[in-house]
């Protein structure tokens, strides 16, 4: 397998497996130990506290699921990739960012972009999403117009 194809399996495993599993061995697999979970309103350091995210995001979301279309919505060289990715449906039923559970349906959709290490380790996911839109469905923030 080229690295490439690394790289977009590494993608698809960070997303179906971490992601929508909580896979703790695919974490040690995949991400390099000082991995980068870069988001607009926070950025965790190191790998633990990644996998401290993905534990409570799980608590909060009911069946929390990432997925690609298809290998098709990666693109990647030897040292970077980018996916677009859903995140289905899911019921909001625990605490996130200050906002109560609000037993709403959410759903999103981003892309992320990821870098990896010469050991094809993942070292950083930058991810961008539509977070006003599903802080409106949570009741997270108040809409300024009806339009």
């Amino acid at each position: 397998m080229s690295r490439i194809d690394e790289n977009k399996e590494a993608v698809r495993r960070f997303l179906e497996e971490i992601w929508s599993k909580g896979d703790q061995a695919a974490m040690e697999e995949v991400l390099a130990p000082d991995f980068q979970f870069i988001l607009a309103f926070a950025q965790l350091d190191g790998r633990e506290a990644y996998k401290n995210l993905v534990i409570k995001n799980h608590e909060i979301f009911a069946d929390l699921t990432y997925s690609l279309a298809s290998l098709d919505d990666v693109v990647a060289d030897e040292q970077k990739a980018a996916a677009f990715w859903s995140m289905s449906t899911s019921n909001h039923r625990g605490t996130w960012r200050n906002v109560p559970a609000s037993g709403e349906a959410v759903a999103i959709k981003g892309m992320t972009f990821f870098r990896f290490n010469e050991a094809g380790k993942m070292t950083e996911a930058r991810v961008q999403n539509d977070v006003l839109k599903f802080m409106l469905t949570i009741g997270g923030v108040k809409k300024m117009y009806d339009i």
